[in-house]
């Protein structure tokens, strides 16, 4: 895995969501083209895409799958009704229905176009985010982080995107005011 994407999420459609962070007061999209695409879904354990393979169009619907489901899950505005504009989104890929090759033989959606094949594994790992239990899809604490994770912890406390970052800084933070007062 590199540094350029954030995988806090614990489920690849919020991981999709979290690649468009707000990094020093300001959002910024990582899909920047079809190359970081094609990483971020190889990092994601999508099947690889071929180099070059990906129009930037696949980038414009990918990143409209991302605010879809950004606004169907992300707790402070979820909008159930925003489902539609994920669904219309799917709609017009094509694909046919397929069994993948033994030892797994399972379910899968197969298009002969490259760029469809991508829409549709792409949808197949993000759009089951959609059936998470709301009450665990969680936006971190952190007032200035906009990433989102599924909270998979056995209490369900979790709070922080990452205790690392975000974590840690409310940590410190929390001490200093302590300190100060106790003065």
């Amino acid at each position: 895995m590199t540094d350029q994407f954030i995988w806090v999420g614990q489920h690849p459609g919020l991981d999709l969501c979290n690649t468009e962070p707000v990094i020093d007061g300001a959002f910024v999209d990582l899909l920047t083209g079809p190359e970081a695409l094609a990483a971020w879904a190889t990092e994601a354990g999508l099947p690889p895409v071929a180099p070059g393979a990906l129009p930037e169009r696949t980038v414009r619907w990918a990143r409209a799958l991302r605010d879809g489901l950004r606004a169907a899950l992300d707790p402070p505005e979820r909008d159930p009704d925003r489902l539609g504009q994920v669904d219309a989104l799917l709609r017009p890929v094509r694909g046919t229905l397929g069994l993948a090759p033994v030892p797994d033989p399972r379910l899968v959606l197969r298009s002969d176009d490259p760029d469809a094949q991508f829409r549709l594994d792409l949808a197949a790992a993000t759009v089951p985010a959609l059936a998470l239990d709301p009450d665990r899809v969680r936006r971190c604490a952190n007032p200035a982080c906009v990433l989102l994770f599924h909270d998979v912890s056995k209490a369900g406390r979790r709070r922080w995107c990452d205790m690392a970052t975000c974590g840690n800084r409310a940590k410190a933070a929390a001490h200093l005011a302590r300190s100060r007062s106790a003065r």
